[in-house]
């Protein structure tokens, strides 16, 4: 094909309906303004400068922050997003997101959050939920302070909370009470 011009152009024809142009030569039909329009024309073929996406701050995917997020939330009594900070088998074992919700709110019509205080956090290689008989890797453990309102009485509670990593940070082991 390339002996005959006739046939080559009309092959090069074709074959550019059907492909794009290679990345360098895009920048001439985006940035040269023609006699006829104006500079601004030209560049507003441009899509926007996007601001840089950073990763999130360290300390905002702390398992000490994911907690006092938990505890904020129930204190909001936002259940429907503490659902979403709830490890998969934790959900499967409360059956349902509705189940969930509505246990929240009888439990937060009987006892009131005041305050969670992180203490000391720990990274565990492997640690084996007893009650579960499940087996979960890489696993925080957080020791955590609640203050409960219950009725007239105030109560501080000592809990040692088990975080699994999930996308985008963690997610609690938050399993319905037993009655």
């Amino acid at each position: 094909m390339r002996r005959n011009p006739l046939v080559d152009r009309l092959f090069g024809w074709l074959v550019g309906h059907f492909t794009t142009y290679h990345a360098d030569e895009f920048a001439r039909f985006t940035r040269s303004a023609s006699p006829g329009r104006s500079a601004a024309a030209a560049t507003a073929a441009l899509p926007p400068d996007a601001p840089p996406v950073r990763p999130p701050a360290a300390a905002a995917i702390a398992p000490g922050t994911f907690e006092i997020t938990f505890a904020r939330l129930q204190q909001e009594r936002s259940f429907d997003d503490m659902w979403d900070l709830v490890a998969e088998d934790a959900q499967r074992s409360w059956g349902s997101r509705e189940h969930f919700v509505e246990r929240m709110r009888r439990q937060g019509s009987e006892y009131e959050l005041l305050e969670a205080q992180v203490g000391e956090v720990a990274i565990v290689p492997e640690w084996t939920d007893e009650r579960r008989n499940r087996t979960y890797r890489n696993v925080a453990r957080v020791a955590v302070r609640y203050r409960i309102r219950h009725g007239w009485r105030e109560v501080a509670l000592d809990r040692l909370v088990h975080l699994v990593p999930a996308a985008g940070g963690w997610r609690t082991l938050y399993y319905p009470q037993e009655n």
